[in-house]
């Protein structure tokens, strides 16, 4: 899974395309400045075998891990997947905050994670 990374308003941001899935599908963890993001095969159509006469993407699974280049506070992240992109915000910090982003659905095809929105209030 190709993946950008970039900081803004004081934030890591990292996007990445992952096409067919849902937001519950996506797992999202942090631990010490590396990110980690996974997904599962969605949907019973996509483990049956079928005979492609050309094949050249997939919707799943997707695993990727990145070293991020300052810590972060994953307590304060925020998530959202939409049109088959995932971006991940991530509050830098003085000290690495690890956790969990939980995507939860919120439209058809949106996502978004539960919780504050990587901004200090």
């Amino acid at each position: 899974m190709p993946i950008n990374i970039y900081e803004e308003d004081g934030r890591i941001m990292v996007t990445a395309p992952i096409p067919g899935m849902e937001p519950v599908n996506i797992g999202i963890k942090v631990g010490n400045k590396r990110l980690h993001i996974s997904t599962e095969m969605r949907g019973p159509g996509q483990t049956r075998t079928r005979q492609y006469l050309t094949q050249e993407w997939t919707t799943g699974p997707y695993k990727r891990s990145v070293n991020l280049p300052k810590p972060v506070d994953a307590s304060r992240a925020n998530a959202s997947y939409d049109n088959g992109v995932l971006v991940v915000m991530l509050p830098i910090s003085s000290a690495a905050v690890r956790g969990t982003i939980r995507m939860a659905k919120t439209g058809t095809i949106r996502g978004l994670a539960i919780g504050l929105t990587g901004h200090v209030h």
